[in-house]
């Protein structure tokens, strides 16, 4: 009985050593693994560091450092000072946060993706991964040292480079690409049930938000005027290709209607604007018409801001912007262009007519601050930023965010 007894003590001894020593060594390897460096020298702890925290989440060192260098790839040769450098490892970590908030509001709302978007999430994930294999593939194709060793080889590199698993980099590619679903869930809902922000508040922080934009401040803590000759109409430029507008008129602007009329000859376009003048046709119905040939009408409501040297996406001659300033408020000018004639020898002749305006864009007067309603969109932009802000109010920016520069040395 004794006997037994030891025996079962002694089996399970051995069965003990035995686990332990299985812990042991697989703990070994999770530490190999673990210590393993990346492309950038981080081990696994490292990367699972905080690089930038709000609104109760997290985003780590390693996923801030590949949204980092995804964007940073081709900078190599690009000189950088350290604010700029700054700025943009801000933007990045920031960037990477602002995946997981907006996945976690909009589930604060109720809001949930469809299968199809997960689905669709997923293939595009897929679809990328299959992308750079592929380009590693036919590197190797090129180099005629093609074969399934070395493929794995060159895809195994490229994950330890990056520090992450092929699981780990799929997920956060999808991560990245249903972000962008859940924001567009956000809008679509404070849209439908309105922004849930007080106006005053809402005015109040965009008027704000305008003016820091209006200076710059210099070395020695003065202020300066952030324009320059062309910004205003440069801006409204872009503003057509979908970007924003400048939401400010500078002091030394002049308000007109404007319409810009191009024919054949010029005695076509001076019957035009005889008409006109002696009241046979309305400066308002011209300016409204199909004859108007103004590139901005559809852009911005009229009356026009110009200024001596901010008017050139609007018209080239100078004489058009020196006879408006002359004129007085309700009164009309006109101007006509040389005849231009192109390859194929076709003329057209471009002839401006223009009226003295008072200004209606903004909040006191002929300058300052842009309405918020002025420009479409302008107000779903301001109110998206205020609650950014909200979410981003405790943001925190860690020292591995600035510690790493990537290829920006």
């Amino acid at each position: 009985m004794a006997k037994s007894v030891y025996g079962k003590k002694k089996t399970m001894r051995n069965i003990l050593i035995v686990v332990i020593a299985a812990a042991m060594i697989a703990a070994a390897i999770f530490l190999i693994v673990a210590l393993q460096k990346d492309g950038a020298g981080m081990n696994c702890f490292q990367r699972s560091r905080t690089a930038v925290s709000a609104d109760n989440l997290r985003a780590t060192v390693g996923e801030y450092k590949v949204m980092y260098d995804s964007l940073t790839s081709n900078y190599g040769s690009v000189t950088m000072s350290d604010e700029q450098v700054r700025n943009l490892q801000e933007y990045c970590a920031r960037e990477v946060l602002m995946q997981k908030i907006y996945e976690k509001e909009a589930k604060a709302l109720g809001l949930s993706l469809t299968e199809e978007q997960l689905a669709a999430s997923a293939k595009s994930a897929d679809d990328q991964i299959a992308s750079i294999e592929k380009s590693y593939a036919n590197n190797l194709i090129e180099s005629g040292s093609y074969s399934k060793t070395a493929m794995e080889k060159q895809i195994n590199s490229f994950y330890q480079r990056l520090g992450m698993s092929k699981n780990e980099y799929r997920a956060f590619m999808i991560q990245s690409i249903t972000a962008a679903d859940y924001r567009q869930a956000i809008l679509d809902y404070y849209k439908e049930n309105g922004s849930g922000i007080d106006e005053d508040a809402l005015v109040d922080y965009y008027r704000k938000s305008v003016e820091d934009t209006m200076t710059v401040e210099n070395e020695d803590g003065t202020e300066t005027s952030a324009y320059s000759s062309g910004m205003f109409w440069n801006y409204l430029q872009t503003f057509k290709s979908g970007y924003t507008p400048m939401l400010y008129v500078p002091e030394g602007f002049i308000y007109i209607d404007y319409i810009e009329i191009r024919k054949e000859t010029t005695e076509e376009v001076e019957e035009i604007i005889r008409k006109v003048n002696d009241g046979e046709m309305s400066f308002d119905e011209l300016m409204n018409s199909e004859e108007n040939q103004d590139a901005f009408k559809d852009t911005l409501t009229a009356p026009y801001p110009i200024a001596e040297n901010d008017h050139s996406q609007l018209f080239t001659p100078q004489e058009v912007y020196t006879k408006a300033a002359a004129l007085k408020t309700g009164e009309t000018d006109s101007f006509i262009e040389q005849a231009v004639t192109d390859d194929d020898g076709k003329t057209t002749v471009t002839g401006y007519l223009f009226r003295r305006a008072e200004g209606n864009m903004c909040y006191e007067g002929d300058h300052g601050v842009i309405k918020i309603d002025y420009f479409e969109g302008i107000r779903e932009s301001a109110e998206e930023q205020y609650r950014l802000d909200q979410w981003l109010s405790d943001l925190k920016f860690e020292d591995a965010v600035y510690a790493y520069r990537g290829v920006l040395k």
